[in-house]
């Protein structure tokens, strides 16, 4: 979805809710962006040692398939190479995250499933505010200020949904499956979910205490937006049952 009609739509967000950082959005491109910081390093570092580059600092972040020594989840999750399959040691052995190398490596399996692949050479993570009218934003990251705002995205995914149960995942994932991976991968689905994402308590260790995300692929966080007017979030509702 073209990024104005996102910015629109992130404006009727903001009219109804609290949100502790400013919403992101990821989008493909061929082009090399200039001052662009570049995640690719010579030693082991996470893409969330960044995040605060993008919501504070505005810069925006580029992902590729060259990713030097660093995390390769990015580049892995993202689509630009394939996912390397350790038989399981990492996730069960180094992390721990799975309790034994079989359970680790259905892990893998799985992962494999949701991985699509990329629209352009590049993948650039910036504020939303500061994304280019024209360009196509795949998914968008909202920050909830609290678990109140929290629970009303949750309750919003399901206002025009028959069921009621699934239209929210929060996924036991990596911090970049949870906010791209993952959404971008709901997109392209018939009815795509939100996921409540950066549970992955290797990530917490690298962002703020009261930062979870909140991510919609862009055509949902639309269809959402538009929903606001009439529903519980709208302006001009009085809630009979609010203390």
């Amino acid at each position: 979805m073209k990024s104005e009609q996102v910015k629109e739509s992130l404006r009727k967000f903001t009219e109804v809710l609290s949100f502790n950082y400013p919403a992101v959005g990821w989008y493909f491109s061929s082009k090399e962006f200039e001052n662009s910081f570049v995640f690719k390093k010579d030693k082991w570092v996470c893409m969330f040692m960044y995040l605060k580059l993008v919501v504070n600092k505005g810069k925006r972040i580029r992902f590729s398939g060259d990713h030097g020594n660093a995390c390769t989840g990015p580049a892995e999750y993202f689509g630009f190479s394939e996912l390397e399959d350790d038989g399981g040691v990492f996730l069960a052995e180094i992390e721990r995250f799975k309790k034994d190398l079989e359970l680790s490596k259905a892990y893998t399996r799985e992962a494999v499933t949701l991985i699509n692949p990329p629209k352009g050479q590049y993948l650039y993570m910036e504020k939303l505010e500061n994304i280019d009218n024209s360009m196509e934003v795949e998914v968008v990251n909202l920050f909830p200020a609290d678990l109140t705002n929290l629970a009303k995205l949750v309750t919003l995914s399901s206002y025009d949904r028959v069921t009621s149960l699934d239209n929210v995942l929060i996924p036991d994932a990596s911090g970049c499956q949870s906010v791209f991976g993952i959404p971008y991968h709901e997109k392209i689905q018939e009815k795509p979910k939100s996921v409540v994402g950066l549970m992955d308590t290797m990530v917490r260790n690298f962002i703020p205490e009261d930062m979870v995300s909140f991510s919609v692929p862009s055509n949902r966080f639309i269809e959402m937006a538009n929903n606001i007017e009439g529903s519980f979030l709208d302006k001009n509702f009085k809630n009979p049952t609010s203390f």
